[in-house]
């Protein structure tokens, strides 16, 4: 009789379905020779769609030459690719509720109602991180994010006053391309929760990106943070402020801060943020018992973002394909370390034209931020997930 292992991934944006693209192709693949044992690949996500969110600010604003669309991409087109694995992976449509590492099995709760009960023998938590509006991260299927920007976008074409809480990266993009957007016509203010904008930089790099903000209109308030908002009776939206001051605006843009999607997570083997307790070396989970990992934002090994996930994610996938080749007798796979270098780096576009950067502490210009990430975000690189092009080589 053939014995059925279920390698479950929670979490099918940029490091799970980086993730579920190496598995695909490296370690199925060698699985599948295996006598009476069939491997299946579980994706879990409350999105059927792929977004990438990178592109946000940019969105916000829906101009002509980037439509909120050509960021959302169906989760499964990208594996129809894998012909001869087509009864093995399987997509749910619905959101992890709970985890229980004794019986090895996570319950997903249905988008279309319901739930059910899936039974793993390998299993990867990315469930990521969500921002407070589903304008720059998913909260839940990406109509309700789409919702939120083209909304965001209607209100920004008659709003008089713009205002955004947050001073780091999402929270500054944003500003820049709001103002840019608008050339004048509102006034847009930046509420930066500390002294300095854009915390990773020096002083210097940090006040070079106020002088974009500025040039451009934006006006900067340091040391001030938002600590709730409500609709008022004509539509606008009042601020509290942490002063207990409150600020009325037509259009107000929450970019502060992120909270792990790790409800369903058992306390044990969360952080007291809320992070997944992982092994900062191997990735593993070492808590919730073998064959147990954590990718992407919401592992705690590191400051988060793509730019460590591109790190992270081939030492996860070789660690994955050494457990689960050495137990099935079909491989040797060699393991790899990971080891977390904090350092400067960060690419912070202010408008299409302009922007701030830092690669390990060195200093990047302008336009070559323009050229990275400010002309379009980066778009041309999702089929590298969406497809798996990340990971042809193992």
């Amino acid at each position: 009789m053939t014995q059925i292992r279920n390698i479950v991934i929670l979490g099918a944006s940029f490091s799970g379905l980086g993730t579920a693209h190496y598995i695909a192709k490296h370690i199925l693949p060698q699985l599948q020779k295996t006598a009476d044992t069939k491997y299946v690949l579980h994706l879990v996500d409350p999105s059927t769609h792929f977004w990438w969110h990178i592109a946000a600010p940019r969105e916000i604003v829906l101009p002509q030459n980037l439509k909120a669309e050509q960021c959302f991409v169906p989760i499964m087109d990208g594996f129809k690719q894998y012909g001869n694995l087509r009864d093995s992976i399987i997509f749910h449509h619905g959101t992890a509720s709970a985890l229980d590492t004794e019986a090895r099995t996570v319950t997903v709760s249905l988008h279309e109602g319901g739930s059910e009960s899936l039974e793993y023998y390998a299993l990867i938590i990315a469930t990521g991180v969500r921002s407070p509006t589903a304008a720059t991260t998913l909260h839940g299927d990406h109509s309700i994010s789409l919702k939120a920007l083209k909304d965001l976008n209607t209100k920004l074409a008659s709003a008089k006053e713009v205002l955004i809480s947050g001073g780091g990266p999402v929270g500054v993009e944003i500003a820049g391309e709001v103002a840019i957007h608008l050339k004048g016509k509102a006034k847009v203010t930046l509420y930066s929760g500390s002294s300095k904008i854009l915390p990773v930089f020096s002083e210097s790099r940090a006040a070079k990106a106020q002088k974009l903000l500025e040039k451009n209109g934006v006006t900067v308030v340091h040391n001030a943070k938002t600590t709730g908002s409500q609709q008022t009776a004509d539509g606008k939206t009042e601020v509290t402020l942490d002063n207990g001051k409150t600020v009325t605006t037509d259009v107000y843009i929450p970019a502060y801060g992120v909270t792990p999607n790790t409800e369903f997570v058992p306390e044990n083997l969360k952080t007291k943020s809320g992070y997944v307790q992982t092994n900062a070396t191997t990735l593993r989970v070492d808590g919730a018992g073998a064959r147990v990992y954590a990718a992407g934002d919401v592992a705690a090994v590191d400051a988060g973002g793509v730019l460590n996930m591109y790190n992270t994610l081939p030492i996860l996938g070789a660690n994955i394909a050494h457990d689960l080749l050495a137990d099935a007798k079909a491989g040797n796979v060699a393991e790899k370390k990971y080891t977390f270098k904090p350092a400067e780096t960060q690419f912070v576009p202010v408008g299409p034209k302009a922007g701030v950067a830092a690669f390990n502490g060195m200093g990047i210009p302008g336009f070559v931020v323009s050229m990275v990430k400010g002309k379009d975000y980066m778009i041309g690189q999702i089929p590298g997930f969406t497809e798996g092009k990340k990971f042809v080589k193992a």
